[in-house]
């Protein structure tokens, strides 16, 4: 009788578990079992399981999620971009072979946005239902004018653009995942790096807009800060399109001791060429999207290499970091015939800070478009094994903004030793020729107070 008596009680308890099990309203499952031989009782507490909130671009069944991207892959940036796009492809395509992100795949959708503001905004549209995030978005421009979009939509966003604006929620609502340190602060590394070289004055030559006119910001800032000169002021007066000629002239008018550009590679290469021609005997520097290794390819690459300092928001093709060797030993599996390019490393550690991103989401149970964007803004300390600094989200933008830029110098003799255009990502020992100098956190920068954006929009 006894024995009858304790399978009763446990069948009895095997249904109320059962059904606990099949609601996710409750927050704690009580079970009770009769002890054996002596007719007591225990009572354990658990948590019910917690139901994974999704809304689009989730595929719960077969464990899939969509990430979208809005490249530039026909426009002014496209050389940059296209390596970018590819390095994601390959970043998600070997996460996925190996069994994903605790099973989760991951899929891609890409849209061309060929750096035009309507047709970026069109190919949103395209997006905006079917993707849980956007994981690289190219431009400032182009990213200002949707961003009401995304905020409406608690679209998160991982911009490709620098734009000192983005870590400000007051400005992005938290959407926009900020990569490497912003036009502004970067400036006044390099404005801090000309001048231990000896320099005393600077000419000055950007595009227009959120782009140039934020890294303009901090270029006056840091020439304020140390004292320093500004020859010529060609804020905003590159403007895509238009004749060079008056912004060449005032370079090369200048005595300058260094230019800073900010601009896209082709027409930086016109303007570094044409003020050398008219008799400029300075030196360049400029924002990160203003070279491109594939110039040493042209007939300025000798120019290049004489009188042009890089900076970078990643380590170069082919330096030795952990994160570096792994991003390189992938793309080179996948592309063995592409020619080395420092944007891989971009597009590779955007994948990393979106992958964080996920892994906190689905630790959170909580797969929506919101969702990921409080994941985002809760990320500390993600590491991109010495391919770029650590960074953080969490916190006050002057705490966790990242103040620190690499700075390399551009070497056509060791571009060329290495087989120079005939290099291949399989290629041992190929290199971009942009050979890492140093990691430069300037005193301007260290102590700026980074309580909005350095350039403010109209």
């Amino acid at each position: 009788m006894r024995k009858r008596l304790s399978f009763l009680v446990m069948v009895i308890v095997i249904a109320m578990v059962a059904a606990a099990c099949g609601s996710s309203t409750d927050d704690t499952t009580t079970t009770t079992t009769t002890g054996p031989g002596d007719g007591g009782t225990s009572t354990t507490t658990t948590a019910a399981p917690v139901e994974l909130k999704t809304d689009y671009g989730v595929d719960v069944e077969n464990k899939v999620i969509k990430l979208g991207l809005l490249a530039d892959l026909t426009g002014i940036f496209s050389p940059l971009v296209i390596d970018i796009t590819d390095a994601q492809k390959v970043y998600w395509d070997n996460v996925n072979a190996a069994g994903g992100i605790d099973g989760w795949t991951v899929e891609l959708v890409i849209e061309d946005t060929n750096y035009n503001v309507d047709q970026h905004l069109e190919k949103y549209e395209n997006l905006r239902n079917q993707v849980l995030a956007i994981t690289q978005s190219t431009g400032s421009p182009t990213n200002v004018q949707a961003l009401p979009k995304y905020v409406e939509d608690d679209m998160l966003v991982i911009p490709l653009s620098w734009y000192s604006g983005w870590p400000f929620s007051d400005f992005d609502s938290g959407v926009m995942l900020e990569q490497n340190t912003n036009y502004c602060l970067e400036a006044m590394n390099l404005v801090e790096y000309a001048k231990d070289q000896g320099a005393q004055s600077f000419a000055l030559a950007t595009f227009p807009g959120d782009y140039g006119q934020d890294a303009a910001a901090g270029v006056k800032y840091a020439l304020d800060y140390y004292g320093l000169d500004l020859a010529y002021d060609g804020e905003g007066a590159v403007i895509p399109g238009q004749d060079q000629t008056a912004v060449i002239q005032g370079i090369a008018g200048s005595g300058a001791d260094w230019t800073f550009l900010t601009t896209n590679p082709s027409i930086g290469a016109e303007i570094l060429a044409g003020s050398v021609q008219a008799g400029y005997q300075g030196r360049f520097t400029g924002s990160g999207p203003t070279y491109n290794p594939a110039l040493l390819d042209t007939a300025a690459g000798p120019l290049y290499d004489a009188v042009y300092t890089a900076t970078n928001y990643n380590v170069s093709w082919g330096t030795d970091t952990p994160g570096n060797n792994e991003m390189m030993a992938a793309l080179a599996a996948a592309y063995p015939d592409r020619r080395p390019s420092d944007s891989f490393a971009a597009g590779w550690n955007e994948s990393i800070a979106m992958h964080e991103v996920i892994k906190a989401a689905l630790a959170n149970n909580d797969l929506t478009h919101a969702g990921m964007v409080a994941a985002a803004n809760s990320l500390a300390g993600v590491s991109f094994g010495g391919s770029q600094p650590d960074q953080s989200w969490a916190g006050t933008p002057n705490d966790f903004v990242q103040r620190t830029s690499l700075i390399s110098d551009v070497d056509l003799a060791a571009y060329t030793a290495a087989g120079g255009a005939d290099q291949t990502l399989s290629t041992e020992g190929a290199t971009s020729g942009s050979i890492f100098l140093e990691e430069r956190t300037s005193e301007a920068a260290a102590g700026y107070d980074f309580s909005g954006p350095c350039y403010v929009l109209p």
